[in-house]
C-alpha cells in the first residue's frame, strides 16, 4: 500500500465513523495516530464482533463483514475501478450508503476506493473535530476528503443505479 492509499482508507473511515473500534490491515495501524482528537482500539483480524469500522485491502466476504459491524458500522475496501458495478451492487444489497471515492497516487494515477456505511454518510457526517486535527499527513486533509467523493458526471451516470448516496 502506498502512503496515500493508507491515509485515504484509514483517515476517511476514522473521520466519518463516530466509534473507535476498528479492524484494519496491520499496515494501517499508525495512520490512526495522526488523528490527535481521538484514540482508537485497533484489531488486525476479524475475530471479534461489533466493529465500528472495517477496512480491507481487497473485498472479502461481504456478508461476514456486514455481520461483524455494529448497527452504525462502516466498511472501506478497494474496488477494481470506479466502474466496479458488481461490487457496488453487492454492497448496496447490504448497506444504506455505498459511495466510491478516489485518490491520486504519487505516480499521478487515479486509484479507486469504496465506502459502505450502515448509517454514516462520508461527506454529510464528516467529523470536523477529527478531520481538521490531523497531524503529519502527506495527502489527506478535510477538503481532499470531501472532494474525493465528487465523481465526474460520466462516471456517476454509469454507476448511479448500483450505488447509494
Amino acid at each position: 500500500m502506498t502512503r496515500i492509499q493508507k491515509e485515504m482508507m484509514a483517515l476517511v473511515g476514522a473521520c466519518v465513523q463516530e466509534g473507535i473500534n476498528v479492524s484494519v490491515p496491520a499496515e494501517l495501524n499508525g495512520e490512526f495516530d495522526k488523528i490527535i482528537t481521538a484514540k482508537f482500539n485497533i484489531s488486525n483480524d476479524l475475530n471479534a464482533q461489533n466493529y465500528d469500522l472495517i477496512i480491507e485491502k481487497n473485498p472479502g466476504n461481504l456478508i461476514k463483514i456486514h455481520e461483524k459491524l455494529n448497527e452504525n458500522g462502516s466498511y472501506i475496501t478497494t474496488p477494481s475501478s470506479l466502474y466496479d458495478r458488481e461490487l457496488f451492487a453487492n454492497l448496496s444489497k447490504l448497506f444504506y450508503i455505498v459511495m466510491p471515492y478516489y485518490y491520486i497516487d504519487e505516480d499521478n494515477t487515479l486509484k479507486p476506493l469504496v465506502y459502505a456505511g450502515k448509517k454514516y454518510h462520508p461527506s454529510a457526517d464528516l467529523i470536523r473535530h477529527r478531520s481538521d486535527f490531523i497531524q503529519n499527513a502527506f495527502y489527506y486533509h478535510t477538503d481532499i476528503h470531501l472532494a474525493s467523493f465528487i465523481l465526474p458526471k460520466y462516471v456517476f451516470e454509469n454507476i448511479k443505479d448500483v450505488i447509494k448516496l
